[in-house]
């Protein structure tokens, strides 16, 4: 009598557990019991007692089912905090601030449980910084350093970003590369589609062994974020810049201008992140001094916010002086800190 009293009470318990879960029942037909951690525009991410985090595609899933209260933002910009989604016969229900019923679906679901700054609360801060250190000794003594950094403040109107980086060479104790670049960058997000920006930038450059004192460009662009989620972002833009050159020797020049940016990066595997960034000014006088840098790598984490990453680096300038090479090609491997 004891065992079955014992196997009836062990079974209540489990069914009980159940019951508090949460629940995603998939359109192939199973159900995952356990606990949603969040959702994004494309994946749910969803803990279970069996498999740890996991990240599920929305397009499986059929319903979600919250036992715990979450944050949800739809797609129509509506926002429901400290809610369950519960299930009304064939519909998923959100109460509302004033109890009111609210049927929603998964594809309506654009975030559960986003960061607060997709919520219109504050700004997120991140961003990471990198160096790359060579040494060599022997025929000829070579040192050589790369520094960059990129620093982005985000909230759901704006983004502040900074964006900069240094070279420095050298060959038996005599510098043959000295340049450094700063860039400054201020978004503004429409607020009938926060996909589309409106932004404003103010570059300087500066390569010594290129002739280059210095380089200004200012001028305002719009751009889109064509994907902003964990396992992948995208964002394109385009503009008008008013370019002045200073030159060492050479004359100096200035010039009205295009100017573009792309930057990729995305997960293809877990821990393994690709990146890819473009960034180029077409002389509205001149097309032949076209600007072009393009940069790809791969990021490797390792602890504590350290990563690693291996980098080619393309730059073209086909408006660099007389007896200056147009091209110049770097590759490195960077230790960096990421936050």
């Amino acid at each position: 009598m004891l065992p079955r009293i014992f196997i009836a009470g062990l079974a209540l318990c489990l069914l009980g557990g159940v019951a508090q879960a949460d629940q995603l029942a998939m359109k192939n037909g199973s159900l995952l019991i356990g606990t949603l951690v969040s959702a994004d525009e494309t994946h749910v991410i969803f803990a279970t007692p069996f498999a740890g985090e996991i990240s599920i595609q929305k397009a499986n899933i059929k319903t979600i089912v919250t036992d715990a209260r979450v944050n949800v933002l739809l797609q129509d910009g509506a926002v429901y905090k400290d809610k369950r989604i519960v299930e009304q016969g064939d519909d998923l229900i959100i109460l509302s601030d004033d109890e009111s019923p609210v049927r929603v679906d998964v594809p309506t679901l654009r975030l559960i449980n986003p960061e607060p700054w997709r919520l219109g609360e504050g700004y997120k801060w991140f961003g990471r910084a990198n160096a790359a250190l060579e040494s060599e000794r022997g025929n000829t003594d070579t040192d050589e350093l790369d520094m960059d950094l990129e620093s982005v403040w985000r909230s759901l109107r704006d983004r502040y970003t900074v964006r900069g980086n240094w070279e420095i060479d050298e060959a038996n104790n005599e510098r043959n590369k000295y340049s450094w670049m700063l860039r400054n960058k201020y978004d503004r997000f429409s607020s009938d589609d926060p996909d589309n920006y409106l932004g404003f930038q103010a570059l300087f450059e500066r390569d010594e062994f290129a002739d280059l004192d210095l380089r200004t460009g200012i001028g305002p662009y719009i751009g889109r974020q064509f994907l902003e989620a964990p396992l992948a972002t995208l964002h394109g833009e385009v503009g008008v810049v008013r370019v002045n050159e200073y030159f060492d020797a050479a004359d100096d020049n200035d010039y009205w201008g295009a100017n573009w940016e792309l930057r990729l990066t995305s997960e293809i595997l877990p821990g393994l992140e690709l990146y890819a960034d473009q960034l180029g000014v077409l002389n509205f006088s001149d097309a032949d001094a076209l600007i072009v840098n393009t940069t790809v790598g791969l990021r490797f984490p390792l602890v504590f916010g350290l990563e690693a990453s291996a980098e080619a680096k393309y730059e073209f300038d086909g408006g660099a002086v007389e007896g200056v090479d147009d091209t110049d090609e770097t590759y490195n491997v960077k230790l960096g800190y990421k936050w």
